[in-house]
This record gives structure tokens, sequence and C-alpha cells, in this order.
């Protein structure tokens, strides 16, 4: 077998340009392909460009099964053909034929691309239903409590009341409230303790009150000044043009005596505004049917022999004290604590001299909620 011709090294280099162009044009046709038509794959591709025909199979460079041989090709109307076949199993390109041509026809089947992955959706909460707001009530303003009138402390605005002192409020009997009531004891009502006291003495004063003065202020009906509340005390009446500084001193009284008794505490005169009767309280009559000496209410005329009736009748030997006449001199107000609490009571006087205690009966007016003591009754 003859030896193969030596090339020269023009022909060597034709040889090495023209393989070089083959290739850069099987590349860039390939690529002009597949970057119009072809999907892309996700895996790489290798391409393996031969200069010949691939050899035929042998035990070392066996064909795959699933690549055919290249078919036969029939060049185009340019007069050239490259044929390129893919390999599935390899994912391999191979290119048979390299005569310089501008079609590019090729085999097998691609790749198919990988799945997309199947997105998944986070289905959304169902919508909240808002909640029914029940309207609010809008509050309607009720009528403003009626103001309370300020009590005018003066005989016109409070006629026909009841002052009384009280440990109603947290009173005591050191440090009394002062309240006034209807005449049934109904309405109690709290006043100004520093204004009732003061309206109090200007009514209740021996010096200048009304309630010891006779109607025209002519008189003036006292009891001692310094009673201990047991042994002797006297009451008297005094002029009150001649007797004025007696009246308005401090002195004991030596004068004027109108009534009394050895041994018997006679106490709380008070003038009625008719001038008919003076009330006061004594327990100089205990009574037939009582068995200690009591303190009870009285009337008396107010003239040196006074004609004497007991209006109430208690017998139990506690205090009794500080009548008051209302507006007319019918009745009168008065406390007394024979079941050991101070209470409020009324009595009616009488229309004659004759009416005494088996005519008349003392009502209790006080609620028994507390100690009420020393009305006056306002006139």
């Amino acid at each position: 077998m003859p030896a193969p011709r030596k090339l020269s090294s023009l022909e060597v280099a034709i040889k090495h340009s023209t393989f070089r162009w083959l290739v850069c044009c099987a590349l860039a046709s390939v690529g002009l392909v597949i970057g119009c038509t072809a999907t892309p794959t996700a895996a790489p591709v290798t391409i393996v460009v031969p200069t010949n025909p691939p050899p035929p199979p042998s035990a070392t460079n066996p064909l795959p099964t699933s690549v055919a041989l290249a078919p036969t090709a029939t060049p185009n109307a340019q007069g050239a053909v490259i044929i390129a076949q893919l390999d599935p199993t390899r994912q391999v390109l191979i290119i048979y034929g390299v005569t310089p041509a501008v079609t590019v026809e090729l085999g097998g089947t691609p790749l198919p691309l990988p799945p997309s992955p199947t997105r998944t959706f986070t289905p959304l909460p169902p919508p909240t239903t808002a909640p029914t707001l029940t309207p609010s009530v809008t509050p309607t303003r009720g009528p403003r409590p009626p103001t309370k009138t300020p009590i005018a402390y003066s005989r016109g605005a409070l006629v026909g009341k009841i002052l009384f002192k009280s440990t109603r409020n947290g009173g005591s009997l050191f440090r009394p409230n002062w309240f006034m009531m209807n005449s049934d004891g109904t309405g109690i009502q709290p006043l100004d303790n520093a204004a009732a006291e003061a309206f109090a003495i200007s009514l209740d004063s021996q010096a200048y009150g009304i309630e010891n003065l006779e109607p025209g202020g002519a008189r003036r009906v006292f009891g001692e000044r310094r009673c201990p509340g047991v042994g002797t005390c006297l009451l008297y009446i005094l002029d009150t043009a001649l007797d004025a500084a007696l009246i308005n001193s401090s002195e004991d009284i030596s004068k004027g005596q109108w009534f009394g008794s050895r041994n018997a505490v006679a106490k709380d005169p008070v003038w009625s505004p008719n001038g008919q009767y003076i009330a006061f309280a004594s327990n100089h009559d205990p009574g037939d049917t009582c068995v200690r000496k009591s303190m009870n209410i009285f009337k008396a005329t107010p003239d040196q022999n006074p004609t004497v009736r007991r209006l109430t009748h208690f017998c139990a030997g506690g205090n009794v004290g500080h009548p008051s006449f209302n507006g007319d001199g019918s009745r009168l107000v008065f406390y007394a604590d024979a079941d050991g609490l101070r209470q409020l009571f009324v009595v009616d006087v009488g229309a004659n001299d004759g009416i005494d205690f088996t005519q008349v009966a003392e009502q209790k007016i006080s609620d028994g909620q507390a100690n009420d003591w020393d009305p006056l009754w306002v006139k």
C-alpha cells in the first residue's frame, strides 16, 4: 500500500481555513434556527462537529441505540445541506455534512422542557363579616333638677315651720345640727347651722326675742338664769321699760316673781301670740297617778294669781321642756325624752282655762331616728 502523500503547507493552510469556516457557518446556522424556532431546554447542549461522516460503529465507539444514522441529504437550491441530529440520551447535537449552506435541518426529537413548577395558591381566608354595630343610644340630658331656693332665715319666709336641734347627719348632743319640719313632722330639711342658730337666738333670746314677750311688748316672762334643774327654780315677769337694765344684764332676777313652788323646778316660759296664756315646763305637779316627780307642760294665765293647768301626762321622770306656741296660740310644740330619746311633740292648748291633759293628748311628730329637741315654731 503506497504511503500517503504529504500535503504541502499551502494545502494544509487552505484545509484548516476551510474547516474553520465550515464550523463557524454551521454554528451560526444552528444558533439562528434554534434561536428562532426551537424551544430552549433547561439542560445544557454539547455540539459535536465532525469533519467527516461519523465513523462506523466499533467496539470502542458504538452508536447510541436511540440515534439513527444520518439520513441521505439532498442539496437545497443553493447546492448545500447541513443535517443535524439530536441524541436525546447523551443530549448531544450531531451535525452531518459540512458543506457550506444556509439551510439547517434538525433531526431527532427535541428534549422536552422541564415541567413548569405548579404554582401553589394559598386560598385567601374567607372575608370576615364585619360585626353589625348596634347604634349606641345617644344619651339624652334629663331635665335639670330644680335649683334649690336658698333659705331666707326670716320670720316671713319660714312662718309655720318648726326649727329644732338634732343629732341627725352626724350631730351630737353637744354639737347639734339644725333642721326644720312642717307642723305635722313631715318635710324634714337640714339647715345651715350658723344661720339657723343666729335666727333661733333672735326668736328665743330672753332679752330681745319674741318667744317670752307679751303681745304689745310691755312685759317679758323669765325663768331663773342659773337653774341647775333641781331644787327651786322660779318664773318672773318684768316690765320692759322699768326693768330694762335688769332685762339686759346677766344678773340673777330677784324681783317680779310670778310662779313657783318650793323644791320644784319651773323653766322655759313663753308667751302666747294672743296674750292669753304663758306656757312653761315644771315638775311641781306630778299628778295622782305618777309615782315619781316628772316634768310636764303647763299653761297659766299671765296675772298675779294665775290659773294653772297641766297639758301633758309624763310620769317616767324624764326631761320635758322648751315649749313654743304656733301662730294663733292654739297649739304648742315641745320636746320630751320620756323613752330615753329626745323627741318632738305637739299638744292643743285649749280654748279656756278649764282644759287640761284629761281632755287633750300630746302627739309625737318626731320619727324616732335621732334626738330632736329645743323646737321653735316660727310665727
